[in-house]
């Protein structure tokens, strides 16, 4: 048969060729601690002739029914994810995940109730764990799936290798320009104070089998209270902080999730106090002369660049401490200790036990090594091949289509909705330039042939494309 009139051989071509094309859709919940990692894996990917897809999770998902049909990266494995995951296999797409927070729990049971839900798990591929600490904790659960995991890592870690730290130079030279010498502080206090207005103690949907014991809910509102008690003691914290090293900045880093203006009020008035949010996160830490957290992810990112956090713990509870954070850091326990900790960390005194670094080796895989992202590549080729021998009907994907459509529609005229205030505070509108400014310095870091441009396909989602280096 052939081509419809007007269509010319080449044009016919083109779309022969797009329609054949591997696509690898990458989406990002929080700009500052995801997307450098998906550009990573984006820019690597096109190394291999990957079509690339990526930008804001939430954006992107909604306007997934028009996308050809991919390798689609699951950053979350909740209970709410499985109608999404379901409809996306109907669409043609092939699923792998991990769980973007799955490095940071407080205990197995609390960790699978509330974050790895068993009917979403049977919805996916292939299941990638940090560590050999989380595959424990979820072997069982996605063994029931069908699911060996991987204890791969994840490549937000992979950027904290030397070979890429080149990739934040500019950065780190500007932070110190602006701030001088600066103690980051970074906190994760999204419980109790919440961007969005949430009950914490409220129990996540899960399925009946993955609901764990009945007094789990009991313990958990222990721990919110616990966490609330660590909240208040880090805001009393600052101002002695600040009085202590008056020669340096003190900087606050707030999560993601965090209401920023609870933090911005204490810096009135404090002359080398700054709160700040803009940027990746990796940078600060690179640059920081001493990290304090308290049960904080970043405590592993600044292990992992060669630094020794600082772990405040006004108050203490075995049963309330996650795994490993505080474990790998300097843990003190009073603002007196706290102060002489910083000082030491300044003067390059602080340093990790043998016995630390083995936590952090058992929490997270491939700190050195092969890299992550590679063997996610490596798996998402295997994938494609088995996406390509899966022939999908076509009527279930037109209806699968209509779906996608209508859910789109329904997000898009809701008022005021919590979700739709969250989106743009976690991943605020960026231009496809920027991506491609930092999508081409990331090709350049790695050494590759290449620059990367970026052409948007709706509000902060784009796709990436090689072109010729200037």
């Amino acid at each position: 048969m052939g081509a419809e009139p007007g269509l010319s051989a080449r044009t016919c071509s083109i779309w022969i060729c797009f329609l054949m094309t591997k696509t690898l859709i990458l989406p990002a919940e929080v700009m500052s601690r995801e997307l450098d990692a998906r550009l990573l894996q984006g820019v690597m990917a096109l190394d291999r002739g990957w079509r690339v897809i990526t930008g804001s999770k939430a954006l992107l998902n909604r306007i997934i029914w028009r996308l050809p049909p991919s390798v689609y990266l699951c950053q979350t494995v909740t209970h709410k994810r499985r109608k999404l995951l379901d409809l996306i296999a109907r669409l043609g797409h092939i699923s792998y995940g991990w769980d973007e927070e799955g490095l940071i729990y407080l205990n197995r049971e609390t960790y699978l109730s509330r974050r790895v839900s068993s009917q979403t798990l049977e919805l996916l591929q292939e299941f990638i764990t940090w560590g050999e600490q989380s595959s424990a904790d979820v072997e069982e659960r996605a063994g029931a799936a069908g699911l060996v995991p991987k204890p791969w890592g994840n490549p937000r870690f992979d950027l904290l290798r030397p070979e890429l730290r080149d990739l934040y130079r500019k950065e780190v030279d500007e932070l110190h320009r602006q701030y001088g010498d600066y103690i980051l502080v970074n906190t994760n206090y999204g419980m109790v104070n919440p961007i969005i207005s949430i009950d914490p103690n409220k129990p996540k949907k899960a399925a009946k089998q993955d609901r764990g014991s009945a007094d789990l809910p009991v313990k958990y509102s222990e721990f919110v209270e616990y966490r609330r008690t660590i909240f208040e003691a880090f805001k009393d914290m600052l101002a002695p902080m600040a009085r202590q090293f008056p020669d340096m900045t003190i900087v606050v880093r707030p999560h993601p999730g965090e209401e920023f203006s609870t933090w911005a009020e204490l810096g009135q008035g404090i002359e080398n106090l700054e709160i700040v949010r803009e940027g990746p996160s990796i940078p600060w830490q690179i640059g920081a002369k001493a990290l304090v957290h308290n049960n904080c992810t970043t405590a592993a990112e600044s292990a992992c660049i060669g630094h020794t956090p600082i772990a405040y713990c006004p108050v203490f509870s075995e049963e309330n401490e996650c795994g490993l954070p505080n474990l790998i850091s300097h843990r003190v326990d009073t603002l007196d200790a706290l102060m002489v900790a910083i000082k030491a960390a300044v003067e390059g005194q602080l340093e990790m036990s043998a016995d630390q670094r083995a936590v952090l080796d058992h929490h997270v895989a491939n700190v050195s090594g092969p890299m992550c992202t590679r063997q996610v590549l490596d798996l998402c080729e295997e994938l494609y091949q088995k996406q390509q021998a899966t022939k999908q009907s076509g009527m279930s994907k037109q209806l699968a289509k209509s779906i996608g459509a209508a859910r789109n529609l329904h997000k898009s005229m809701r008022i005021n909705h919590q979700t739709d205030i969250y989106i743009p505070k976690v991943f605020p509108e960026i231009e496809p330039p920027v991506i491609a400014a930092r999508a081409s310095l990331i090709a350049e870091t790695l050494n590759l042939p290449f620059a990367v441009n970026a052409t948007q396909l709706s509000k902060n989602v784009f796709e990436l494309h090689k072109v010729a280096p200037s």
